[in-house]
């Protein structure tokens, strides 16, 4: 059962998240300022905009609070009443989905993960607890193993050999593993990594493992399901957890074996065997930055309403060149290279901070290659 401390956790995290929205810093997520002094220096429209967000959480009208003292303590109660908490999907376009998960599903999904962290010594959390993955595994895994979580900044320049102890399972996300890949630092002794949100790249886990780390787990699910699958190696595929049954039809679909309700699988995958598949991409054209979802069509939207734009695509870099947006612009009449501070100024007013594209191509016709088909630039 939850602690008043991991609801007061989860609200904290929210916060620090609305916060985060507007900053060019995509791991001020992550900061650990006091929550409390937070909360006091919110405007009237952020205040209200987290009240909103929090009485979504946890299934209950939005409420005006004096303190997050006061906040957390009736939400605690709620929880306690209800027995759950919607975990909100990060969309961009203002609307976010709420995907309900009973104690009931949070005990099943924490015990099925498990065995697969037995000899876990502690969780060493680099990620909000208000998204349904840092909630499983920082806030539920650490219950049922019975030990400890600490959290803290996500800074791959920080003097790890002394942050972590052998046994430590930290939890994190692919940008933090990028940067630590990048800066080359190898790991301390007996260190187990976890990654989940978006797909790592299978570089990226091989050269974890050349710079010494004990074990690798990425989590394949999603914030409907939950945790579904697993995998431990570069270009192996993902293992579905035990708790879950899977139909592999067309459609692949896949319920919790405690449940009776049927769902589609929330990407395209294939099967490889009878309890293992590979992701093949979001069925819903979602892409992730930074760990939040973004829809390139709601920015090529926006971008395409600019009178200078005649016409657009906006895509994903490609993991060498980075992890933000990019952009491909055909120009009206009129306009040229030097109007691109103007679709900027524009731009920022329209979109978050994630959905802001970093590179911005010019061209006479969007790229396509020689059979007519869109390609990338």
């Amino acid at each position: 059962m939850l602690t008043k401390n991991d609801i007061k956790r989860i609200l904290s995290d929210a916060l620090r998240a609305e916060l985060a929205r507007t900053k060019q810093d995509a791991l001020s997520v992550f900061e650990h300022d006091n929550p409390a002094a937070l909360f006091n220096a919110l405007t009237v429209a952020q205040r209200s905009r987290f009240e909103e967000v929090a009485g979504d959480m946890f299934n209950q009208p939005a409420k005006h609070f004096s303190s997050l003292e006061n906040m957390v303590n009736y939400y605690y109660a709620a929880f306690l009443y209800y027995g759950l908490i919607n975990f909100l999907t990060s969309g961009t376009t203002g609307a976010y989905k709420k995907c309900p998960h009973t104690i009931t599903m949070m005990d099943e999904e924490a015990n099925g993960v498990k065995a697969e962290f037995a000899g876990v010594k502690r969780i060493v959390s680099l990620v909000p607890a208000h998204h349904l993955y840092g909630f499983t595994f920082t806030v539920m895994l650490p219950h049922v193993l019975g030990v400890d979580t600490v959290a803290l900044p996500p800074l791959p320049t920080a003097n790890w050999q002394e942050l972590l102890q052998p046994g430590d399972l930290v939890v994190g996300f692919p940008l933090f593993w990028q940067y630590w890949a990048e800066n080359g630092k190898e790991f301390p002794p007996e260190i187990h990594a976890l990654c989940a949100t978006s797909p790592l790249a299978d570089e990226l886990i091989a050269r974890l493992y050349e710079l010494k780390l004990a074990r690798f787990a990425e989590i394949y699910g999603a914030s409907e399901t939950g945790a579904i699958a697993r995998r431990h190696h570069a270009n192996e595929s993902f293992e579905v957890f035990d708790f879950w049954e899977i139909d592999p039809n067309d459609q692949i679909r896949l319920k919790r074996k405690s449940g009776s309700r049927w769902q589609v699988l929330p990407d395209q995958a294939e099967m490889e065997s009878p309890r293992r598949l590979r992701p093949l991409g979001r069925t819903d054209y979602c892409v992730q930055v930074a760990g939040i979802n973004v829809y390139p069509a709601h920015v090529e939207e926006v971008l395409s309403k600019h009178p200078a734009v005649k016409a657009c695509k906006v895509r994903l870099m490609r993991p060498e060149e980075g992890f933000r947006l990019k952009a491909f612009i055909v120009l009206n009449d009129g306009y040229n290279e030097s109007h691109l501070g103007i679709i900027r100024t524009y731009l920022s007013q329209k979109l978050t901070v994630h959905e802001m594209p970093r590179s911005f191509t010019f061209g006479p016709q969007l790229p396509v290659n020689d059979l007519g088909k869109a390609q990338d630039w």
